[in-house]
């Protein structure tokens, strides 16, 4: 809150018979906060102070506005009503009031002034109560004329607008310099009294000419060139049926916009013309789907493929692929995923349960977070099927040779014989060919 005493002073300047109005008003107060400390005490400040004339103490009409930024010391103030920055919406001096008026316009009956200063907080700030109620003062804002006027003595300040009216004027008193551009308007001129002499040349332009008011008659024959026709200015309407060949048309024009649906028959699509990239997604998958295992003779994978070396990808960027394989090649942190590495491997359709794969349970995951057991993306190590070989064995007679079994609980003794070379390679395995296997991505 704040307090507010304020004396108020209006400009009145020296008092002559045909002094002007004074447009400015002197005002002067004192202000202090709730608890009756001057504002700008201890030094000077500048705040925002809103004045608005009102028609009534309490409610009425806003009159007049404006706003200032005023310099306060030791709580007082003094400022010029009538020069300030206009308040939006409120008539007032200057932008962005609305309409803009003069301060001194509004003294024709008694006006109260309320005075709204900025307490330099965010806060709302209210309006000081009460309202201050101003009476005109002799010479304050309108001079009190003689009952005579000398000649020359009325200037244009002192006419009030429409002051002059028409009898007022002489005959032929109004001349061309009298007349300001641009007000003589239609109505002021009696039909017919414009001709053509009248015209200057390049004076009738398009913004002169009534629409629909040149017909084909006022048209000379070829006239009408490229360059007078507005943009999409010809229409459909306007062309003749048949009349548009293939040579009116520019290369590159025609847009998918101008395809009717179904108008692209199979003989008006050039072979080659199509290629996958032209094809829709859901078409691309139908064809091709995302996480599909091809071998393939390059060295690089080719655009929408990934080789299955094991790669490690981000789950965001590849998500396609992500929501087909998942984790089950492996998983280096929470955030990627490996796609499958058979480099050096067969591959080996999953069993699925049907028992064709009796160590389909024992699989194991090809890197660490991977899916094992009868999954896809487990993996086994190389293996001999469990079997059993025959050997010779003595049973005491030199030509009494005997098979021994895996069943056979005989103490004779076996003479041992001495073991054969070691044949073969460093793994088993069917003939083979190298390629590399690549991933749909």
């Amino acid at each position: 809150m704040k307090s507010f005493l304020a004396a108020l002073l209006l400009l009145a300047g020296s008092v002559t018979a045909f002094a002007q109005v004074p447009s400015l008003m002197s005002y002067q107060g004192h202000v202090s906060d709730a608890s009756g400390t001057a504002i700008g005490n201890s030094s000077p400040v500048n705040r925002l102070i809103t004045f608005k004339f009102y028609s009534a103490a309490t409610g009425g009409t806003v009159l007049y506005g404006e706003t200032q930024t005023v310099t306060i010391s030791g709580g007082d103030f003094s400022v010029l009503l009538g020069n300030g920055t206009g308040i939006s919406a409120t008539p007032g001096p200057s932008a962005p009031a609305s309409p803009i008026i003069t301060l001194s316009s509004i003294f024709t009956t008694t006006v109260y002034l309320g005075v709204t200063v900025d307490d330099g907080t965010s806060a709302a700030d209210p309006e000081i109560s009460p309202r201050q109620q101003l009476v005109s003062a002799a010479f304050a804002f309108r001079a009190k004329v003689a009952e005579t006027v000398a000649d020359s003595a009325l200037t244009t300040s002192m006419l009030a607008d429409t002051a002059v009216s028409t009898n007022k004027i002489g005959a032929a008193q109004v001349t061309t310099a009298k007349i300001a551009n641009s007000n003589i308007t239609t109505a002021l001129i009696a039909d017919g009294n414009v001709t053509t002499a009248k015209l200057a040349n390049s004076a009738v332009t398009a913004t002169q000419l009534a629409d629909g008011s040149v017909t084909n008659s006022k048209i000379a024959d070829g006239a009408v060139t490229a360059t007078k026709l507005a943009g999409n200015s010809v229409g459909s309407g306007t062309i003749a049926d048949n009349t548009i060949t293939s040579a009116d048309i520019a290369d590159g024009t025609i847009a998918t916009a101008d395809l009717a649906d179904s108008s692209v028959t199979n003989g008006k699509v050039a072979n080659s013309a199509i290629d996958y990239n032209k094809l829709a997604a859901a078409i691309q998958q139908a064809l091709c789907p995302t996480g599909t295992i091809m071998a393939y003779a390059g060295d690089t994978a080719p655009t929408g493929w990934q080789m299955c070396d094991g790669t490690s990808l981000n789950r965001t960027t590849y998500a396609s692929l992500y929501n087909v394989v998942g984790t089950r090649f492996g998983a280096p942190d929470g955030s990627s995923f490996r796609v499958p590495d058979f480099r050096g491997r067969f591959l080996r359709g999953r069993d699925f349960g049907v028992g064709n794969d009796p160590d389909r349970g024992s699989r194991t995951a090809m890197n660490s977070g991977g899916a094992a057991g009868d999954a896809v993306g487990s993996v086994q190590d190389d293996q001999f099927k469990s079997h059993v070989h025959d050997l010779p064995r003595d049973t005491g007679g030199r030509n009494n040779m005997q098979t021994v079994t895996d069943t056979s609980n005989s103490d004779e003794d076996i003479q041992s014989a001495s073991q054969t070379g070691a044949t073969g390679g460093n793994e088993t395995r069917p003939k083979n060919a190298y390629v590399n296997y690549i991933i749909k991505l």
